[in-house]
């Protein structure tokens, strides 16, 4: 570890024990940094990629110091409406880290994979108390600046595109090349560790840059602004040469559209022609594209004027669209037959389809293509019954955001337009989860889309404390009606434990 590295952890430390509430901010400068040190420092070493947990340990430490409820019972609406599915998919996941442990006799592996399955819960947990006391513009500030640091990072995508050759940008190891549109196309990651991690936080950023425009009054000058930093995103993504993060975003923006005409204008027509226009433009670019879609690219064979400039990746780019429907089938549906055919109906074991024990899972001679995609994912290291707890889980944490979202609607409009957004952000994720993977195995990853839950877990909360609001609203009890015993604290109310 380079001396840069142990002065950035302590100060980073120190600032989170002195007010655990700066952790989250801490993390963010942490989880950006921690990939351009890695590659300064000798030999690459694969622990930089948890140092972002160090420091979110810290703010955990010091907040449970300061009496800070952590458990995931202390969160509105737990009890009622989660904490049944959850409590079976964490004993499940205990399971079969003891199938992992007793099939295999290797604890690192099962270990990784706890920490992979696991790691979001807590975040979620320190993110919603978090919200609970800075309130939304709590939250706004501190996507603003994961959002700005993101993209300073970001920016060594074109500088490597260009032809700067510093020690911080590329990829760890020996890179990744892409066989397409008739020549080699580079992976590029600018200062992050991997391709696949620069394209998530391209998206991420389009994501909270959007839900920031439109989260207060929504003028022509902030959505000018935001179309213009989204299409800048796009072109800076193509160049990592992962187009996934195409249909991310176009999914994150249908979907939000979607919850504002369904919930916030009460429009089930209008919320339906949204989805059948996103549908109709779907089915344009499929048009545009080669429809003959098999294992390779659509594009491997195009021959281009130009195909090693941005024209290559431009055109790799549009084909993400007509490479979904092979892409779904292979890595969705496939998976999940071939993961029961091989290892059986209770899977592989924990951590084994995780990225980060790739040596371990060769050592053994577990085949991890199934884990590719999200359903081979679940299937292989859960098992068929994990398919069944995650749905479940799924749909009820479905069940209980649609009724939160339906009242916040009525309650506080920009409340709602904040959890519009962490909605569809979350949903965006889990569409590119079930067809890639690689992304999801990263801690600091990991941890953003728990904070997003957390935050989103707290809007009815804000809401219902009049938080951010010019005046109290009149329908506070439509909270409480949707979760039966459980209160919340009416406007201008502040608990005492909240105060901490």
């Amino acid at each position: 570890m380079t001396e840069l590295t142990v002065a950035m952890l302590m100060v980073a430390g120190l600032l989170t024990f002195l007010d655990w509430r700066k952790g989250l901010a801490m993390c963010v400068v942490v989880g950006i940094l921690q990939d351009p040190l890695r590659k300064l420092a000798p030999g690459q070493p694969v622990y930089y990629v948890v140092l972002v947990g160090a420091i979110f340990a810290v703010a955990w430490g010091r907040a449970a110091m300061a009496h800070v409820p952590l458990g995931p019972s202390s969160m509105y609406g737990w009890r009622k409406s989660l904490r049944g599915p959850f409590t079976i998919f964490f004993l499940l996941i205990v399971v079969q880290a003891f199938h992992s442990l007793a099939r295999y006799g290797n604890l690192l592996m099962p270990t990784i994979g706890m920490m992979v399955w696991l790691a979001p819960i807590p975040a979620i947990v320190l993110a919603y108390q978090f919200a609970t006391r800075r309130g939304i513009a709590g939250v706004r500030k501190f996507m603003l600046l994961y959002s700005v640091l993101a993209l300073i990072s970001l920016s060594g995508v074109y500088l490597e595109y260009i032809g700067y050759d510093w020690a911080t940008l590329g990829e760890v190891g020996v890179g990744q090349v892409i066989y397409d549109v008739g020549t080699v196309l580079k992976a590029h990651s600018g200062f992050f560790r991997a391709s696949e991690i620069a394209a998530w936080h391209t998206a991420a950023i389009a994501c909270f840059v959007f839900i920031l425009s439109v989260g207060k009054r929504a003028t022509l000058l902030r959505i000018a602004v935001a179309v213009g930093l989204i299409a800048l995103l796009v072109s800076l993504g193509l160049l990592t040469g992962r187009r996934k993060l195409l249909v991310e975003i176009t999914v994150f923006i249908s979907v939000y559209f979607f919850l504002v005409a369904w919930l916030q204008r009460g429009t089930a027509r209008i919320a339906i022609v949204v989805l059948a226009a996103g549908a109709i433009g779907y089915v344009l670019i499929v048009g545009f594209v080669s429809p003959d879609v098999g294992r390779r690219p659509s594009t491997q064979e195009v021959q281009l004027e130009n195909p090693n400039g941005m024209e290559g990746y431009k055109a790799r780019g549009q084909s993400v669209f007509g490479d979904v429907p092979g892409r779904v089938n292979q890595l969705g549906v496939q998976p999940i037959m071939w993961s029961i055919n091989r290892f059986g109906w209770m899977g592989a074991g924990l951590g084994t389809g995780t990225q980060g024990t790739d040596a371990i899972a060769s050592q053994y001679g577990i085949g991890r293509g199934a884990a590719e995609g999200g359903l081979g994912k679940v299937t292989m290291e859960l098992g068929a019954p994990g398919l069944l707890v995650v749905a479940w889980l799924v749909m009820t944490l479905a069940k209980y955001l649609r009724a939160q979202l339906a009242a916040l609607g009525k309650v506080s409009p920009q409340h709602a337009r904040m959890a519009y957004g962490l909605t569809a952000f979350l949903v965006a994720n889990a569409a590119t989860f079930s067809v890639a993977t690689q992304a999801y195995s990263d801690l600091f990853v990991l941890l953003i889309l728990g904070w997003s839950l957390g935050f989103l877990f707290a809007m009815p909360v804000l809401a219902a404390r009049g938080d951010g609001l010019k005046r109290r609203a009149a329908t506070l009890q439509d909270f409480a009606s949707t979760q039966g015993p459980e209160t919340l604290p009416m406007a201008g109310v502040t608990p005492a434990h909240l105060r901490q």
